[in-house]
């Protein structure tokens, strides 16, 4: 078992590549293992997470014993680490280079389940006329069921809220039809998720609307926002394009059955 503190240490000096990792320990921190080697300036680092601690996870990977997330500055190192991993049990691993994967394929048959793009920006180059977009610091019971369609759990959300996230909102006759997150991942990272329109409005603009507000309120109180996507979602990877948002890190699923 590594130090968690140190282990945030030295995944900050990489932010946005192990901004997974970290928002993991802020998370889960008391539920986790965190699997460190250092020597001198060297350090790998594995981070094992219990599968079913994860809304998202368990209902990703029902029959996944932990989800494992691997970073470091010395291969070796992390190759080390990746050899104690117990073999009899299926497993996730999250992977965020390519190097990494190299690793882990010498060690396990692994399938590609599916990948998750993060995109980010310092100014927002197009921001679509944001019309009455509500913003809430607190849970509106009328939108939450839209953020839980999108596989966060209420205890996740409260959790959220506890640490200041934000609700953003477009309604329609008093019914929420287009909503979305922004709450903190490290540090000033910030997520913008829980992207959610529903069915009949879709395809109008309203999650850009949406997006575009919880990104322009994070950049304005010095907020990096961190936009996630899978890779299969191209209306998606669409909106954080036409928002000049950048791609900065590709993290692939890889799965072991164990």
């Amino acid at each position: 078992m590594g130090d968690i503190q140190l282990a945030k240490r030295l995944l900050a000096t990489h932010l946005f590549e192990n901004i997974s990792l970290l928002k993991m320990l802020e998370t889960y921190g008391d539920k986790l293992a965190v699997w460190l080697i250092r020597r001198e300036e060297r350090w790998g680092v594995l981070i094992v997470l219990p599968a079913k601690i994860s809304a998202f996870d368990h209902m990703s990977y029902p029959e996944a014993e932990s989800v494992i997330f691997v970073s470091g500055s010395d291969l070796d190192l992390i190759r080390r680490l990746v050899e104690e991993l117990p073999r009899d049990k299926p497993l996730v691993f999250k992977v965020q280079r390519a190097e990494y994967k190299t690793i882990l394929e010498s060690q396990f048959p692994l399938v590609r389940k599916k990948a998750f793009y993060t995109f980010t920006c310092e100014h927002l180059l197009e921001i679509p006329h944001q019309g009455n977009v509500a913003v809430h610091d607190t849970i509106d019971d009328h939108v939450l069921p839209l953020w839980m369609e999108n596989g966060y759990s209420l205890r996740e959300i409260q959790n959220y809220f506890a640490k200041g996230a934000k609700a953003y909102a477009l309604y329609c006759h008093g019914s929420p039809i287009s909503t979305c997150l922004a709450f903190m991942n490290y540090r000033n990272i910030w997520e913008v998720g829980a992207v959610h329109t529903i069915a009949e409005y879709r395809r109008k603009g309203y999650a850009k609307i949406v997006v575009s507000a919880a990104i322009d309120d994070l950049l304005r109180r010095g907020c990096l926002p961190r936009y996630q996507v899978e890779e299969t979602n191209t209306n998606s990877i669409r909106l954080a394009e036409s928002l000049g948002l950048k791609k900065v890190v590709t993290l692939e699923h890889l799965y072991f059955e164990g």
